[in-house]
């Protein structure tokens, strides 16, 4: 109820500001987020990479206990 009355209150209390972005602004956003994206999917790739490797390791220490 305590968060439902404070929520209310910053509604009431909120004074929107609007800053535009100039055009260098908004291509070096935009340029920043495609970074981002391509950072967060390199990340992805390299831990599925790092999966896969750690399959066969665990796979080649399993069979090599099992020769001796």
């Amino acid at each position: 109820m305590k968060k439902f009355f404070k929520s209310l209150l910053y509604f009431f209390n909120f004074k929107e500001e609007t800053s535009y972005m100039t055009i260098a602004e908004l291509k070096a956003f935009n340029l920043h987020q495609v970074k981002i994206e391509k950072q967060k999917k390199f990340r992805a790739y390299i831990s599925e990479i790092n999966e896969k490797y750690k399959k066969m390791r665990k796979r080649e220490r399993n069979s090599l206990r099992r020769v001796s």
